[in-house]
């Protein structure tokens, strides 16, 4: 639920939520449930819990919360090289080295408006929340290697979600990582005092960082080489996500990529629970950014990616409308 919308009979709290996803804005009209999930971004653009990390019940009396955790599939690339680049080239690849730590701050935001027929606009944004991260290096295997993510002491500028974060250090999320930076698993952990509250933020920033934008090709590459990241986003419709990638400069294990980002949906329509077929009548979702990478370590350690879209859905048998403008922007730096 959205921490702003404790109603339970506020769309955003009656939002069905297909395959551990977020799903927002539900309306309804003419006697008819309308749903829509949020089709984002460059690494999810917004994700909600899973029941299984829900908070339980804390009435007096009950055992202290135990730690709940939850591993969530992560769609897999393809990676396509356009071009090799100039000379000299050589493989960009991951090198971790087992137990090394480094630290990292992630801020990541969304919007979302909604205009549902002709009524007025309304917000389902989520607040922005900033990240600092203890990324650990664990052990591997054929899969990739082990990378633990520890949130330190979180923030945000929304006086709710900033008072919830306050609980939120000490929990976890694991990637599998492969050497190409492919994102194989990810699994959640929060520290058993979050709240739900606190949970959903800690989890949208985490699953925004799968969907990556630093995943390299297994052919050589110089100077000016461009590459194709093509990665589906799991949400209430099929949607690609396609990222351009440049390299700008290489330094060692330092690398500056130049990214541009498109996602469209697979088809021309897609189903809700409870709000039968809706049509996809416009649909656009693009954007850019530069992010620096030390292949040492497991996230950039600068940078910002920015998407921002627009789309109508309608209801082929009413020809009732619902126009989404979305958002989202993810920064990396290191304190």
């Amino acid at each position: 639920m959205d921490p702003r919308s404790p109603d339970p009979d506020h769309p955003a709290a009656r939002s069905p939520v297909p395959r551990g996803r977020a799903a927002h804005g539900v309306a309804r009209r003419r006697g008819r449930t309308w749903g829509t999930a949020v089709l984002g971004l460059v690494l999810a653009a917004t994700a909600a819990l899973p029941a299984a990390c829900a908070s339980s019940s804390d009435d007096a009396g009950e055992a202290p919360a135990e730690r709940v955790t939850v591993t969530l599939p992560v769609p897999p690339t393809t990676v396509t090289l356009l071009d090799p680049g100039a000379e000299p080239r050589g493989e960009l690849a991951y090198q971790f080295a087992h137990g090394t730590e480094s630290e990292h701050l992630v801020t990541a935001r969304s919007t979302i408006a909604q205009v549902l027929g002709g009524d007025p606009e309304q917000d389902f944004s989520r607040p922005e929340v900033t990240l600092p991260l203890t990324a650990r290096i664990g052990a591997s295997n054929a899969m990739g290697q082990n990378v633990t993510l520890t949130v330190g002491a979180a923030t945000s500028p929304d006086e709710n979600t900033r008072s919830a974060l306050d609980d939120a250090p000490g929990s976890e999320a694991t990637l599998r990582i492969s050497p190409s930076g492919a994102v194989h698993e990810l699994t959640l952990s929060p520290s058993p005092q979050s709240n739900d509250t606190a949970r959903e933020a800690l989890e949208h920033a985490m699953f925004q960082t799968v969907y990556g934008v630093g995943v390299m090709p297994s052919e050589p590459v110089g100077p000016g080489a461009r590459w194709l990241i093509e990665q589906p986003i799991e949400s209430a419709t099929d949607i690609v996500q396609s990222t351009t990638v440049t390299l700008l400069e290489r330094t060692g294990n330092r690398i500056v990529l130049d990214v541009s980002v498109n996602q469209q949906p697979s088809l021309e329509y897609f189903d809700t629970p409870g709000a039968g077929r809706l049509l996809v009548d416009t649909f656009s979702s693009n954007g850019s950014g530069r992010i620096t990478i030390d292949l040492a370590q497991p996230l950039p350690i600068s940078g910002q990616v920015e998407v921002r879209g627009e789309q109508q859905y309608s209801d082929p048998a009413t020809g009732f409308t619902l126009q989404q403008t979305t958002g989202m922007a993810l920064t990396w730096s290191q304190p």
